[in-house]
C-alpha cells in the first residue's frame, strides 16, 4: 500500500504543479497586508484565471483608479508570492459576489446549547419497553431533566 503523502504529492503535481491554488489562497488570506489598507479598501480578490487575478471593486470610479495602479498592485502581489504568479489584473464590479479576502465564518468558538423541547418525555410510552430506542429516548429525557 502506498503512503498517503506520496499519493497527495502525485495528486497536486497532476492538478496544480506550480502551486497556484495554494498561493492564491495565501494572497486572499493576506490581502490587506500585501496591498496595504488603501488598496484593500477599494478592491478585493474574487477569482483567478490562469495568469490573471480578478479583483472586485465597489464602483466604476474605483475601477478606473485601480487601472492606473495596476503595475504597483501586480508588483506587490508577485513579490509576496516570490514568483510571477500573475501578469495581468482584471478589475470588475463586485455586483453581489463574495470577496475572498474576508472569512465567511466569524466566530467558530461559540458553543450552542440545545434547547429543552416543550413536550419532553411524552413519547416514553410509545416505544417497546427495554428496546434500544426506548433506552435512547429515556437518556435524552434524563439529559434535559438534569439541566433544569
Amino acid at each position: 500500500m502506498e503512503p498517503v503523502n506520496s499519493l497527495l504529492d502525485r495528486f497536486f503535481q497532476r492538478n496544480d504543479p506550480e502551486g497556484r491554488h495554494y498561493l492564491f489562497t495565501r494572497i486572499c488570506e493576506n490581502w490587506r497586508r500585501i496591498v496595504g489598507g488603501q488598496f484593500a479598501d477599494m478592491a478585493s480578490p474574487v477569482g483567478r484565471k490562469k495568469h490573471t487575478l480578478i479583483l472586485g471593486a465597489r464602483d466604476s470610479i474605483i475601477i478606473q483608479e485601480l487601472t492606473f495602479q495596476q503595475e504597483e498592485l501586480l508588483k506587490r502581489i508577485n513579490d509576496f508570492c516570490g514568483v510571477v504568479l500573475f501578469d495581468n489584473l482584471r478589475i470588475e464590479l463586485l455586483m453581489g459576489r463574495t470577496p475572498l479576502d474576508i472569512p465567511l465564518v466569524q466566530n467558530t468558538s461559540q458553543k450552542l446549547e440545545p434547547r429543552r423541547p416543550e413536550q419532553l418525555g411524552g413519547l416514553l410510552h410509545a416505544f417497546p419497553e427495554g428496546s434500544s430506542i426506548a433506552r435512547c429516548y429515556a437518556k435524552y429525557v434524563e439529559y434535559f431533566n438534569k439541566k433544569t
